[in-house]
């Protein structure tokens, strides 16, 4: 147990130190992928619920801890996510690259949809047509990219659960 908390955080926090340091010199704005996103994504489309909502609880802090933000906002926002992804894992849809990708669309558009809303109640300037513009949309592509070359590399890594037998 110990183990795996330990290679979350890890993960985690590496994917959090990217995205707020070699993302930004590698990508020019407007928006950039959202390397924690992609793995919270994953982890709650491959895992169970309770894993991946204690991933995004882990991703979104180690977020916020980098920018700078309002801790626990990146949390919340990835809290919402983590719902949208473990509900649209059915079996069928796992070994095709559809169901991850419109995760990766429909799951930014939440996250930065919660994040803003947070932001603005915590009484941050919220600026929705910029936002959706230079921010959530660029997002969403790069967001989508980085699903498709993700998500088969990480259900390799992911043990198989093991069918049932069928017979009589």
């Amino acid at each position: 147990m110990r183990n795996r908390i330990g290679w979350a955080a890890m993960v985690l926090g590496l994917a959090a130190l990217l995205q707020a340091t070699w993302i930004p010199l590698g990508i020019p704005e407007p928006g950039r992928p959202n390397l924690v996103f992609l793995v919270v994504a994953t982890v709650a489309f491959l895992g169970s619920l309770e894993e991946g909502l204690a991933w995004a609880v882990g991703g979104g802090l180690w977020l916020d801890l980098f920018s700078g933000g309002p801790l626990g906002v990146s949390a919340l926002a990835l809290l919402a996510v983590v719902p949208l992804a473990h509900g649209l894992s059915r079996p069928v849809f796992r070994g095709r690259l559809v169901m991850p990708a419109a995760v990766a669309a429909g799951g930014t558009l939440l996250m930065e949809g919660v994040r803003g809303i947070l932001l603005a109640v915590l009484q941050y300037p919220v600026d929705p047509g910029y936002a959706l513009r230079q921010v959530i949309g660029p997002e969403i592509l790069w967001n989508t990219l980085g699903m498709l070359a993700l998500y088969p590399a990480l259900r390799r890594l992911r043990p198989r659960p093991e069918r049932p037998e069928l017979g009589g």
